[in-house]
């Protein structure tokens, strides 16, 4: 018993000094990860707010003040009209997009939120850029569940392919890590937007007069030409 003990001793104190000397040892992080790892900011800054708004009616201000590092307020945020299951997933969106925010700026230094226009003029602006016309009334995606899920579709899908082109030209293994859990976090925002997207296929985005109504399959399509065309 005294030797299974003394051994049980041993073993314990070899783990902790394992342990002591793994968590002091930090990698250096290259310059050129830095910057890889600080630009996503920029869009990481934009969905935090823009999911945040749209379920609690307020942003990283009023919740989460510490991770905007002193940048000015978002301009035209404001709470959607959302159905309960809907406003919960957002929710849950933007509590994942604080946490991006925190990882980052726990591993490189960042900067301040840049001031963002999430108005609803600035989204019908992008869709109307997707449409090539402006639509008539414009386009609102704080009006209602399609109007809002059409809007957030853009938004992970360009920070997953931002992460997967970042991805090979990273260097250091915390870097890479890290990009590697924010990649699979947009990819499930994207596919879990996608799928509510698909269940609501048959329903009309009103009140716009074109034949049969526009239906999101068509906004879908005009805003998977549009991010074609940003890509180039």
């Amino acid at each position: 018993m005294a030797l299974f003990s003394a051994s049980a001793t041993a073993f314990i104190a070899l783990l902790l000094l394992l342990l002591h000397g793994t968590s002091t040892g930090q990698e250096q992080i290259p310059n050129s990860d830095v910057d890889l790892l600080e630009f996503p900011l920029n869009l990481e800054f934009l969905e935090a707010e823009f999911f945040s708004f749209a379920a609690y009616g307020r942003g990283l201000d009023s919740i989460a003040p510490n991770l905007t590092l002193g940048g000015p307020p978002p301009v035209g945020g404001r709470r959607a009209n959302l159905s309960p299951l809907v406003r919960d997933i957002i929710a849950q969106f933007a509590l994942q997009e604080f946490g991006h925010l925190r990882a980052i700026q726990n591993t490189v230094r960042g900067f301040p939120r840049p001031l963002l226009n999430i108005s609803a003029q600035s989204f019908a602006t992008v869709i109307n850029q997707a449409f090539g016309q402006p639509l008539r009334p414009p386009f609102d995606p704080y009006a209602n569940d399609i109007n809002y899920l059409i809007a957030s579709y853009l938004i992970p899908y360009v920070g997953l392919t931002g992460y997967v082109g970042a991805n090979p030209n990273l260097q250091s293994t915390t870097a890479k890590s890290l990009v590697a859990g924010l990649l699979g976090v947009e990819s499930g925002q994207d596919a879990v937007i996608r799928t509510l997207l698909y269940e609501r296929a048959s329903l009309k985005v009103r009140p716009y007069p074109f034949t049969g109504g526009i239906q999101h399959q068509d906004f879908k399509s005009e805003k998977q030409a549009w991010e074609k065309r940003c890509e180039r």
